[in-house]
């Protein structure tokens, strides 16, 4: 009886991934989408699976199973998932109410309002980080950003840990100016603050952001597939992964980037955009979520995880790595968007429904894009036969 239920849960399976194919084909010729993946799961297990398009622009190799794919801002929680398993292993030396101050002690100056800044505000975007809009406001923060990506690089993690202790003590040693709600705001989105608080993780571990991952996510959630920097530094074709790709709005061209040093965000910021993964491996990440294992994590752990701490903009909820929708009044919608202007990607997790989609794909999505709405219209194909 086991098998025969065993053998018609694939046979399902099967059905929805030929149906979610032709869709995505279909809306792949009317959208002129270049690539991308995505796949829905229930617990740790995939219900449905497709892909479409090839890995380069002017290369007809079609995007694999399992292709790897930048995550930018998507990868969020997985930062908060390692700041969760140090606080706990920690036996109280570091919480999530430890300060930027506490942290660092006197090995940095720490200036008002960063010295009251914790652990916590740091992953709820509220610890005062700056964020573009406030670099693009001195010429002494344009040449500071313009000198994270001239060092930006790969082949050493302990640079980009040296270099993230350098971004932290210079911007917490920022002048605030006469408006510090304009420069030094909190509650504001920001492409550096997790950043700033893996800094802290590694003064307090002694430990590269890498190794940090290996230790406590990607080996105890089975992610070999996840790594930093751009999901290839293999020039060759054709190529052996995905690469980045500028696109125009209406599909007419797709401009490939040649992988690098600076073909994403800069090495040193990986913790706020900069994690990479295949789809299997950043499902079985995801899906800790849904199972909550004590073993990895406590009750108490997940709660910050998953629970909204902060509204951002008067606009949304927010969580370490997730944005929170609690308009359903059976269950909170996990989820997070990310995009380097190259790259885009989704996660969604459902934990009461015990369900998750991740999604990537290799070329810029935004609103007004005529791919951006085929993009939609594959997400919600999905959605609606979770």
């Amino acid at each position: 009886l086991r098998l025969s239920v065993l053998a018609l849960c694939i046979i399902a399976t099967f059905g929805q991934n030929d149906e979610l194919q032709a869709f995505m084909d279909q809306a792949q010729e009317d959208y002129k989408m270049l690539g991308m993946t995505i796949g829905a799961f229930k617990g740790n297990e995939w219900t449905m699976r497709g892909r479409i398009g090839v890995r380069h622009a002017d290369d007809p190799t079609p995007i694999g199973e399992d292709d790897k794919f930048y995550l930018s801002d998507a990868g969020r929680s997985i930062t908060a998932m390692l700041a969760a398993r140090i606080v706990e292993q920690s036996e109280g030396r570091i919480t999530w109410l430890s300060t930027i101050a506490d942290v660092f002690g006197e090995s940095i100056t720490v200036l008002s309002p960063f010295t009251e800044a914790t652990l916590l505000d740091l992953f709820l975007h509220s610890g005062h980080i700056l964020d573009f809009e406030q670099v693009m406001m001195t010429e002494e923060l344009m040449e500071w950003y313009d000198q994270v990506w001239a060092s930006s690089q790969w082949d050493m993690p302990e640079d980009n840990m040296q270099q993230r202790m350098e971004m932290t003590e210079f911007i917490v040693n920022m002048d605030c100016g006469d408006d510090p709600e304009e420069m030094c705001a909190e509650g504001r989105y920001s492409k550096f603050t997790y950043t700033v608080a893996v800094a802290m993780l590694e003064k307090f571990t002694g430990k590269s952001f890498d190794v940090l991952l290996n230790e406590q996510v990607f080996g105890p959630l089975n992610a070999p597939d996840c790594g930093l920097g751009p999901n290839t530094l293999d020039q060759s074709l054709p190529p052996q992964q995905p690469w980045s790709h500028f696109s125009g709005p209406w599909g007419v061209y797709d401009i490939p980037v040649l992988p690098g040093n600076q073909s994403n965000m800069p090495s040193s910021m990986t913790p706020d955009d900069g994690i990479h993964c295949s789809m299997e491996s950043w499902k079985n990440v995801l899906s800790a979520h849904l199972a909550k294992n004590e073993t990895f994590l406590t009750e108490k752990s997940w709660s910050i995880l998953q629970d909204p701490g902060v509204n951002l903009y008067d606009s949304f909820d927010y969580a370490p790595g997730f944005i929170v929708d609690t308009s359903n009044p059976f269950v909170n919608v996990l989820q997070h968007p990310g995009g380097d202007q190259k790259d885009y990607a989704q996660c969604i997790v459902v934990p009461g429904a015990n369900v998750g989609i991740v999604v990537a794909a290799n070329q810029n999505l935004q609103g007004g894009m005529r791919q951006q709405v085929g993009f939609d219209k594959i997400l919600e194909f999905v959605s609606d036969h979770l």
